[in-house]
C-alpha cells in the first residue's frame, strides 16, 4: 500500500507551478488520495478570501474527491501580522473551515470517512485497506498562543486553542480506540506543527493552564497522550507533520519514545519541496518505507543535534 503526503507549499506563484508538476505525479502514479498537512501560503501572504479560494481550488485538483486538509499556522493564526493583513485570525479560521469543510468534501464509500463534529471538521478519520489515518489541528506559533494581535480579547483566541487542544486529545484518543476495535495493521496521523520544537525551552516540561497560557508547552500533552497510546497501541504508527526542519524520518521524537512509533517530518517550507510517498508494510522490521516523488530518494534520518541548535 502506497499513499501521499505534501505540505508548507505552495508560498508563491513559483511553489505553485511546482505544485502543479507534483501534483500530475501523483495523478499519474495513481494515488486514492492526498493528505496536505497545512501551511499552503506563506506567512506574510494576504489573507484574504480570493488567494485563500484559489489555494483551496490548487489542493483540491491534485487528486480529484481525494483531498484531506488540515489547517497550518500560516493559514489562519498569522493572519493577524501586519503583512497578510491583519485580520482576526479566529475569523479567518472560520473562513478556512467554510471553505473547505462547509460541504462534506468527497470521498469513496469504502474509506469511511467520519469528521469529528461540526466545531472541528477537519479532524478527520479513514481507511484505507486494513491501515487507518486520523488528521488534527495543531499549529505552530505555539499551537496559537502566540502574538495573538487582533482578536479583542485575547482571552478568546487562548479559550479557542484550550477548546481545540482538549478537542484534538479526544480525537486521537478516538482513534486509537477505533483503530484497536478493527483490528487495524497500522495508523498514520496528520498535523501541522512539530510537537518537538519546544525542546530546548525552559519551561518544555511545563503543559500549558488557565493561570498560565504562553510561557509554557502548548504541544506536551499531546506528547504525552501520543506516546502512551502508541505504546498501548502496539502497533506501527506514524506521525506526519511539517513546519520545523527538513525532510526527515526518525523514532527518537525529541526524546518522546514508543517502541512503534515513526515521526515523518514531511517536505516543504522552501527546504525540499516535494511530496513524500509513503509505503506500508505491516510485516517489515521498517513498516514505513519513504521517498520524494521528485527526487525518489528515501527518506534521510533526522538530526536532533540540529534541532537543539
Amino acid at each position: 500500500m502506497k499513499i501521499v503526503v505534501l505540505g508548507d507549499m505552495p508560498y508563491g506563484k513559483d511553489q505553485v507551478r511546482s505544485l502543479e508538476f507534483i501534483g500530475s505525479k501523483i495523478r499519474k502514479a495513481g494515488f486514492p488520495f492526498v493528505i496536505h498537512y497545512g501551511d499552503f501560503k506563506g506567512g506574510g501572504a494576504k489573507c484574504d478570501d480570493s488567494l485563500l479560494t484559489k489555494r483551496r481550488d490548487v489542493l483540491a485538483n491534485l487528486v480529484k474527491g481525494g483531498l484531506f486538509y488540515t489547517p497550518g499556522d500560516n493559514d489562519w493564526t498569522d493572519c493577524d501580522r501586519p503583512q497578510a493583513g491583519g485580520y482576526d485570525e479566529l475569523k479567518r479560521l472560520d473562513k478556512i473551515r467554510s471553505l473547505f469543510f462547509s460541504h462534506n468534501m468527497p470521498s469513496k464509500a469504502e474509506w469511511m470517512v467520519a469528521r469529528q463534529n461540526p466545531d472541528y471538521p477537519e479532524n478527520a478519520r479513514w481507511t484505507l485497506g486494513n491501515l487507518q489515518f486520523v488528521t488534527l489541528h495543531i499549529v505552530g506559533s505555539d499551537n496559537g498562543r502566540q502574538e495573538i494581535l487582533k482578536t479583542d480579547p485575547p482571552a478568546k483566541a487562548l479559550n479557542a486553542v484550550d477548546a481545540r487542544d482538549e478537542a484534538n486529545l479526544k480525537w486521537l484518543d478516538a482513534a486509537f480506540d477505533q483503530a484497536g476495535k478493527d483490528n487495524r495493521d497500522g495508523l498514520i496521523i496528520a498535523a501541522h506543527a512539530d510537537p518537538a520544537d519546544l525542546i530546548n525551552r525552559k519551561y518544555r516540561n511545563r503543559p500549558c493552564s488557565k493561570t498560565e497560557r504562553t510561557a509554557c508547552n502548548p504541544y506536551l500533552p499531546f506528547l504525552q497522550r501520543l506516546t502512551k497510546r502508541a505504546n498501548l497501541f502496539d502497533k506501527p504508527v506514524l506521525f506526519v507533520h511539517g513546519s520545523t526542519n527538513n525532510f526527515c524520518l526518525d523514532q527518537t521524537y525529541g526524546g518522546w519514545k514508543a517502541a512503534k512509533l515513526w515521526r515523518l517530518n514531511g517536505p516543504g517550507d522552501f527546504v525540499t519541496i516535494d511530496a513524500a510517498v509513503i509505503r506500508f508494510d505491516p510485516h517489515a522490521r521498517k513498516p514505513f518505507q519513504i521517498q520524494g516523488i521528485l527526487t525518489e530518494d528515501p527518506v534521510p534520518p533526522c538530526d536532533l543535534q540540529e534541532r537543539l541548535k
